[in-house]
Formats: structure tokens, sequence, C-alpha cells
């Protein structure tokens, strides 16, 4: 394939100051692309133009309009088709945000998600489901990623999406951060930290966000209903209504023996605290938090609901796997592990071995070679 420099590059999405997915993403790619060569431009409403210009990469803010769910999405479209219409850029990538764009990395099925958690269709009245519906059965994008397979089967069955304009390529990871090899130097000072006694059995769940898509409930009943003994558990991530879930932790009577905290940007040191991570999110359209936990030697219990799920194989996992989550599922399973010491080291020799060939550099060489690919035609 023709090797392309100095090319001039546009990718959008309307939040690029936080440490979600979709920003880890941008930012991981605008790296990596600066560094080649290619001129990069990172347009956002929110945006942290220190990080962008520290990747290398021209900050571009738009303006931002904070009322109305559609009306603020149609307006930063807008504003970003206008900006780049004025200029001679040689791809445009989009993130969910934008209406037209050569490249389209969908990171959420909001349609399906919602309609896991709450049983219900998503409300005609949602501006990001007024966005993806439109982008995806217009089809203004010459090529989707999709983040897992699960996204690739939601798009094609309910938008229509061919399968062959749809590439599927899982998020990276830093092995650098992530690894085994740290939970002897981090793990007893974050234990310490969080004030779990020795000796004791600690059970996580970390995201960056949105409890109840992600299961917490689900994790504080299942957690009740095992009756462990010397449990505690640590729920990691941003919840703008968290008083619920402390009076749900507190009517298990485990209130006291567990710790919520906010998200922190050296997350891989509660990582290598837990005995085992739990992600039983009601729809995970990939699952960062799960590759992470993996990769730092963590025995996870996940479903096949959640998209990192298709980095496990073997039968290793074999009955540790359920097409959904389930409180008893789950407590079953925690239980089974909590008692199983073996099964526990069988799960954390695997899990490094199942993300070790996505890195974010091994994400970044895909979808290198998936632009290449668009400007060869």
């Amino acid at each position: 394939m023709i090797k392309y420099a100095s090319m001039k590059l546009a990718i959008a999405a309307r939040t690029l100051a936080g440490l979600t997915g979709t920003e880890t993403t941008v930012f991981e790619h605008a790296r990596r692309f600066a560094a080649l060569g290619w001129e990069v431009h990172l347009f956002a409403e929110r945006l942290d133009a220190e990080r962008a210009r520290a990747c290398g990469a021209v900050p571009r803010k738009l303006l931002r309009w904070r009322w109305g769910s559609r009306l603020k999405r149609r307006l930063f479209a807008w504003l970003f088709e206008r900006a780049v219409s004025g200029e001679r850029f040689d791809l445009v990538c989009g993130h969910g945000d934008t209406l037209s764009q050569d490249v389209l990395s969908l990171h959420n099925c909001v349609h399906a998600a919602h309609e896991a958690v709450h049983g219900t269709p998503l409300p005609a009245s949602s501006g990001p489901g007024w966005m993806h519906a439109r982008i995806l059965r217009e089809g203004r994008f010459r090529l989707l990623v999709a983040n897992s397979g699960l996204m690739k089967q939601e798009v094609c069955a309910r938008f229509g999406v061919a399968a062959g304009k749809i590439a599927v390529v899982h998020p990276g990871h830093d092995p650098a951060r992530f690894r085994p090899e740290d939970r002897a130097a981090l793990g007893p000072a974050a234990r310490r930290e969080l004030g779990v006694p020795e000796g004791a059995f600690l059970i996580g769940l970390i995201t960056s966000g949105d409890f109840r898509k992600r299961g917490v409930a689900l994790f504080l009943e299942a957690l009740a209903r095992a009756g462990l003994p010397d449990v505690h558990a640590l729920i990691l991530g941003q919840e703008s209504r968290l008083a619920p879930y402390r009076e749900l932790a507190a009517q298990t009577g485990l209130g006291g023996r567990i710790r919520f905290l906010p998200p922190t940007p050296k997350v891989e040191r509660f990582y290598h605290a837990l005995d085992v991570y739990c992600h039983p999110a009601l729809y995970e359209e990939f699952g960062q938090s799960v590759q992470e936990a993996l990769a730092c030697g963590v025995p996870v219990l996940t479903s096949r609901r959640v998209g990192a799920s298709e980095l496990l194989t073997g039968s290793v996992y074999e009955g540790l796997l359920p097409d959904a989550p389930s409180v008893e599922g789950l407590r079953s399973d925690l239980s089974r592990l909590a008692k199983d010491a073996a099964l526990r080291s069988a799960l954390s020799q695997t899990g490094p071995a199942a993300v070790r060939g996505n890195t974010w550099d091994s994400n970044f060489d895909k979808t290198r070679a998936l632009y290449e690919g668009l400007l060869a035609l």
C-alpha cells in the first residue's frame, strides 16, 4: 500500500476534554498521525486545547450551544461542515456528531442501549438518537469503523448499513500502563487507600459513568445475594445521581464495605487492588475497562452484551460468558470465583494474552490502513 505523508485530516467530536473512550481514541490517533507528518485538526465545542497541541494537532473550538438536545447537535454539525467546506481536507472523520464525513467512527448504539436499559424504544425527541439515525440511514460516510462486532451487527440489523461498508476495529490499550507485572507494586497501596483489610476479597466495577447502563444496581444486588464472607467492593466512575446507589448499597447490608470513587487518571492502581473485576453492563458497545482489567491480569466477569467479550476465547471462559447479565448468574459466578483460587489464577493468566495484540499501536495501524485505503480510491 502507498504510504501517505503530509495529509490534512479533520477529526470532529463534540467533546474532547475528558477521559472517555471516544476522547482517548481521538487523541491517540491525533498524536500518531501528527508524528507521521499529517496536519491534524481537532474540532470540538468542549476542547482541551493544551492536550490537542501536545499531540501535535491544531485545536479548533466551535461555538457551544447549551440548550435543546437536537438543536445543539444540529448546530455543531452545521458549524463543523461550514468550517471544513472552506478548507481542503484530504479526509474528514466524525465520531457520531457530524452528518457528513469520509469516515464515521461510531462508539455508541444509543437505540440498542436505551432498549436494554429502559425496556422501551428510544424517544423520538432524543438528540443523539436523531443524529445517529440520520447519519446511519442516509449513509453519509464512505466507511464506518465499529468498535465491536456487537456494534456492527446492530447497525446492520437496525439501519440496513451494508456489512461491506463496516470495518471492526477494537479500541486499543496502553500496555505500559496496564500490565500484570505492576500488581505487587501498585495493588497493596491502593487497597490500603481504600481501607480494605488484609486478606479481604475485593470485587470492583470501574466505568467512565452511567451507572444504570453499566449494571451497578445489578452488581450490588448480586453481591448481596452471594453472601461472601469478608467481601468488599469498589465502584469507580462518574454518576450524577449517586445517592440512590449509596442507598442501595446500604440496603444490602454491605454499605460500610462498598467504596464509591470518582474517575481518576491513574485508574490502573485500582485494577491491581482487585481480586475480581465485574462488568455486568446491560449493553456495552465495547467496554474499555474490561480490556484494561484483562491487561492487568485481573479475573473478569462480564457477558456477551459487552463488545469486549469478543476478546475472551478458550475453555477457561466456559460457563462464565452468559448471553446477558442477570442477578442470579452474577451471584453464582461471584461465589464460584471466590471459592476457586485455581480458576481465578487461570483467568489471570489468560487475560493479558487475550489483549496482547490489541494495543493503541495496533489499533492505529489498522485505522491508518483503512484511511490510506480510502485515499487510494
